[in-house]
């Protein structure tokens, strides 16, 4: 059946009508809202210091390989080393001063070193460090505190630390002003995934309530 161009208006016209009583319906009014409220809070979430760590460790020499070199640390050699790298990242939109954090002996920002790690050796990494912060690491008890005059946004700091223990697992805490805690990153992929996934069914459970109440409307 061929369709005439006064149907398609017409059809083209209750789609419209559909798209606005959506979203001028309480369904339509209670999205707005809902996304109205989650970007207010996004905004005021980035609008202070946030500080995410992300860690990576490769194997630095395995007894298991033909190597033609070895490793020694303070005069001793070893034949299985791990190096973790531990990067701290300011991804907020607001600088954090080292003079905001909290001080030794209370919950200064550190890098959490597990029991049985078997750390052999720490040290700033000046290769992944912005060069404009100023910073050190200070062993106090068995976790390394981070010490820094100004993380910025978008600002990092990183650290390399070998072990013997391949099953360490370094993690960072600690609290600032406008600072409660310190997250593990997620990846921008994870990120953009899980809000898509979200916002999608949160829309498809309204919508289908809509489509619900409107067929019950008309059958009553």
């Amino acid at each position: 059946m061929m369709i005439t161009k006064r149907q398609a208006r017409k059809d083209w016209r209750a789609i419209a009508a559909a798209f606005w009583n959506f979203w001028t319906s309480k369904t339509g009014a209670f999205i707005l809202a809902v996304s109205g409220i989650a970007f207010g809070y996004y905004i005021f979430y980035i609008s202070r210091p946030i500080l995410k760590y992300e860690t990576e460790k490769v194997t630095f020499i395995s007894s298991q390989n033909n190597n033609e070199y070895a490793v020694s640390v303070k005069g001793k050699d070893y034949k299985d080393l791990y190096l973790t790298r531990v990067y701290l990242h300011n991804k907020g939109a607001m600088a954090l001063s080292g003079s905001d954090v909290s001080k030794i002996g209370h919950d200064p920002i550190r890098i959490t070193v597990p029991e049985g790690a078997k750390l052999v050796h720490y040290t700033l990494d000046n290769t992944a460090t912005t060069d404009a912060i100023t910073a050190h690491l200070e062993k106090v008890d068995n976790d390394l505190v981070i010490k820094f005059d100004y993380l910025n946004p978008d600002y990092q700091i990183a650290a390399s630390l070998l072990h013997e223990n391949p099953d360490a697992e370094f993690t960072v805490s600690g609290s600032a002003l406008n600072v409660n805690e310190i997250t593990r990153e997620w990846s921008d992929e994870a990120i953009k995934s899980y809000i898509l996934w979200s916002l999608g069914i949160l829309y498809s459970l309204l919508l289908l309530l809509y489509i619900y109440n409107h067929w019950k409307r008309k059958h009553m």
